[in-house]
Protein backbone atom coordinates (compact mmCIF):
# COMPACT_ATOMS: atom_id res chain seq x y z
CA UNK A 1 0.00 0.00 0.00
CA UNK A 2 3.25 2.77 1.00
CA UNK A 3 3.72 2.04 -2.53
CA UNK A 4 0.77 2.98 -4.04
CA UNK A 5 0.46 6.23 -1.55
CA UNK A 6 3.97 7.52 -2.96
CA UNK A 7 3.23 6.81 -6.88
CA UNK A 8 0.01 8.85 -6.27
CA UNK A 9 1.85 11.98 -4.04
CA UNK A 10 4.69 11.26 -6.83
CA UNK A 11 1.63 12.36 -9.41
CA UNK A 12 1.58 15.49 -7.87
CA UNK A 13 5.10 16.37 -8.09
CA UNK A 14 5.33 15.22 -12.05
CA UNK A 15 1.86 17.41 -13.26
CA UNK A 16 3.38 20.49 -11.38
CA UNK A 17 5.72 23.37 -12.77
CA UNK A 18 8.56 21.14 -13.34
CA UNK A 19 7.26 17.78 -13.80
CA UNK A 20 7.18 16.27 -16.94
CA UNK A 21 4.60 15.72 -19.89
CA UNK A 22 3.66 13.74 -22.74
CA UNK A 23 6.06 14.32 -25.29
CA UNK A 24 9.09 15.43 -22.98
CA UNK A 25 12.35 13.54 -23.64
CA UNK A 26 13.57 12.20 -20.14
CA UNK A 27 16.10 10.02 -18.26
CA UNK A 28 14.29 8.38 -14.93
CA UNK A 29 16.58 6.25 -12.70
CA UNK A 30 18.82 6.07 -15.87
CA UNK A 31 16.59 5.08 -18.55
CA UNK A 32 16.17 7.18 -21.46
CA UNK A 33 12.95 7.86 -23.41
CA UNK A 34 10.14 9.70 -24.84
CA UNK A 35 7.05 10.18 -22.23
CA UNK A 36 3.53 8.72 -24.00
CA UNK A 37 1.53 8.60 -20.69
CA UNK A 38 1.65 9.99 -17.57
CA UNK A 39 -0.76 8.39 -15.02
CA UNK A 40 -2.17 8.61 -11.39
CA UNK A 41 0.13 5.49 -10.60
CA UNK A 42 2.40 5.44 -13.08
CA UNK A 43 4.71 6.68 -16.11
CA UNK A 44 5.33 4.94 -19.45
CA UNK A 45 8.41 5.88 -21.55
CA UNK A 46 9.24 5.01 -25.08
CA UNK A 47 12.57 4.15 -24.34
CA UNK A 48 15.55 5.31 -26.48
CA UNK A 49 18.71 4.22 -24.94
CA UNK A 50 21.24 5.69 -23.13
CA UNK A 51 23.35 8.66 -24.31
CA UNK A 52 26.11 5.83 -25.03
CA UNK A 53 23.72 4.24 -27.17
CA UNK A 54 23.25 7.95 -28.97
CA UNK A 55 19.51 7.84 -27.89
CA UNK A 56 18.38 5.63 -30.91
CA UNK A 57 14.94 4.15 -30.38
CA UNK A 58 14.90 0.74 -28.76
CA UNK A 59 11.30 -0.14 -29.36
CA UNK A 60 10.53 -1.08 -25.76
CA UNK A 61 7.48 0.37 -23.55
CA UNK A 62 8.88 1.36 -19.88
CA UNK A 63 6.50 2.03 -16.91
CA UNK A 64 7.27 2.97 -14.01
CA UNK A 65 5.51 3.84 -10.40
CA UNK A 66 5.34 7.56 -9.74
CA UNK A 67 7.54 7.12 -6.55
CA UNK A 68 10.32 7.93 -8.94
CA UNK A 69 9.65 11.54 -8.68
CA UNK A 70 10.10 10.99 -5.01
CA UNK A 71 12.13 8.36 -3.90
CA UNK A 72 14.20 8.12 -7.39
CA UNK A 73 15.45 10.83 -9.91
CA UNK A 74 15.12 11.87 -13.05
CA UNK A 75 15.34 14.48 -15.59
CA UNK A 76 14.14 16.08 -18.11
CA UNK A 77 15.59 17.16 -21.35
CA UNK A 78 12.90 19.20 -22.69
CA UNK A 79 12.63 21.94 -20.47
CA UNK A 80 14.08 25.51 -21.08
CA UNK A 81 17.88 25.76 -19.89
CA UNK A 82 18.49 21.85 -19.90
CA UNK A 83 21.86 21.38 -21.47
CA UNK A 84 23.69 18.54 -22.31
CA UNK A 85 27.00 17.55 -23.19
CA UNK A 86 27.08 15.56 -26.44
CA UNK A 87 30.60 14.22 -28.28
CA UNK A 88 31.38 12.70 -31.73
CA UNK A 89 34.62 10.69 -32.82
CA UNK A 90 37.06 11.18 -35.81
CA UNK A 91 39.30 8.39 -36.98
CA UNK A 92 42.17 9.59 -38.19
CA UNK A 93 45.50 8.14 -40.58
CA UNK A 94 48.67 8.25 -39.17
CA UNK A 95 50.10 10.10 -41.80
CA UNK A 96 47.36 13.06 -41.51
CA UNK A 97 48.41 16.53 -40.91
CA UNK A 98 46.85 16.57 -37.32
CA UNK A 99 47.47 20.01 -36.51
CA UNK A 100 45.24 21.50 -39.03
CA UNK A 101 42.60 19.12 -39.12
CA UNK A 102 41.99 19.53 -35.42
CA UNK A 103 42.23 23.39 -35.94
CA UNK A 104 39.54 22.95 -39.04
CA UNK A 105 37.28 20.82 -36.62
CA UNK A 106 37.41 22.99 -33.82
CA UNK A 107 37.02 25.65 -35.77
CA UNK A 108 33.57 24.33 -37.27
CA UNK A 109 32.61 23.10 -33.59
CA UNK A 110 32.63 26.67 -32.58
CA UNK A 111 30.99 28.01 -35.00
CA UNK A 112 28.03 25.56 -34.91
CA UNK A 113 27.71 25.73 -31.23
CA UNK A 114 28.79 29.06 -30.60
CA UNK A 115 25.22 30.29 -30.22
CA UNK A 116 24.31 27.70 -27.50
CA UNK A 117 27.75 27.98 -26.06
CA UNK A 118 26.65 31.64 -25.17
CA UNK A 119 23.08 31.15 -23.73
CA UNK A 120 24.41 28.50 -21.71
CA UNK A 121 26.94 29.96 -19.39
CA UNK A 122 24.78 33.16 -19.41
CA UNK A 123 21.78 30.55 -17.49
CA UNK A 124 24.94 28.72 -15.40
CA UNK A 125 26.08 32.40 -14.49
CA UNK A 126 22.09 33.12 -13.61
CA UNK A 127 21.30 30.94 -11.52
CA UNK A 128 24.44 30.50 -9.35
CA UNK A 129 25.25 32.71 -7.02
CA UNK A 130 28.93 31.61 -6.14
CA UNK A 131 32.03 33.28 -8.52
CA UNK A 132 33.08 30.07 -8.50
CA UNK A 133 30.50 28.89 -11.72
CA UNK A 134 31.43 32.25 -13.67
CA UNK A 135 34.92 30.08 -14.78
CA UNK A 136 32.83 27.59 -16.45
CA UNK A 137 32.90 27.22 -19.83
CA UNK A 138 30.43 25.98 -22.59
CA UNK A 139 33.21 26.19 -25.41
CA UNK A 140 33.87 22.63 -27.42
CA UNK A 141 37.10 20.77 -26.54
CA UNK A 142 38.55 18.28 -28.50
CA UNK A 143 40.93 15.07 -26.81
CA UNK A 144 42.72 13.65 -29.33
CA UNK A 145 43.80 9.52 -28.06
CA UNK A 146 46.07 7.38 -30.17
CA UNK A 147 45.12 4.33 -31.88
CA UNK A 148 46.66 1.54 -33.82
CA UNK A 149 45.83 2.90 -36.66
CA UNK A 150 46.63 6.90 -36.50
CA UNK A 151 44.51 9.30 -34.03
CA UNK A 152 41.26 9.30 -32.25
CA UNK A 153 39.88 12.93 -31.90
CA UNK A 154 37.02 13.29 -29.86
CA UNK A 155 35.35 16.43 -29.78
CA UNK A 156 32.57 17.57 -27.08
CA UNK A 157 30.11 20.55 -27.08
CA UNK A 158 27.01 21.35 -25.62
CA UNK A 159 23.87 20.87 -27.23
CA UNK A 160 19.97 21.32 -26.03
CA UNK A 161 18.98 17.74 -25.97
CA UNK A 162 16.11 19.30 -28.76
CA UNK A 163 18.89 19.92 -31.11
CA UNK A 164 20.94 16.97 -30.65
CA UNK A 165 20.66 15.31 -33.27
CA UNK A 166 20.46 18.09 -36.02
CA UNK A 167 23.50 19.64 -34.59
CA UNK A 168 25.47 16.18 -34.42
CA UNK A 169 24.92 16.13 -38.34
CA UNK A 170 25.56 19.10 -39.34
CA UNK A 171 29.00 18.45 -37.63
CA UNK A 172 29.55 15.38 -38.84
CA UNK A 173 28.35 16.91 -42.54
CA UNK A 174 31.16 19.54 -42.44
CA UNK A 175 33.86 17.26 -41.05
CA UNK A 176 33.35 15.31 -43.64
CA UNK A 177 33.57 17.39 -46.29
CA UNK A 178 36.55 19.06 -44.90
CA UNK A 179 38.03 15.12 -44.70
CA UNK A 180 37.20 14.53 -48.35
CA UNK A 181 39.89 17.39 -49.84
CA UNK A 182 42.74 15.74 -51.30
CA UNK A 183 45.03 18.06 -49.60
CA UNK A 184 43.20 17.71 -45.91
CA UNK A 185 44.79 13.70 -45.14
CA UNK A 186 48.30 14.22 -47.00
CA UNK A 187 50.72 15.93 -44.33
Amino acid sequence: MQDFIIAFLGWFVLVGKNGIHVGDWVEINGVGGEVTEVGLFNTTLLETGTLADKGLPTGRRITFMNGFAIRGQYFNFSTSGQWMWDEITVSLPANADIHRIVDSIHATAIQETEHNVHIAEQEWKRGSTATRLSKFSAAPVEILLPTASGISLQVRYITRASERFDLRNRLYQKIVRFLREPSTVEA
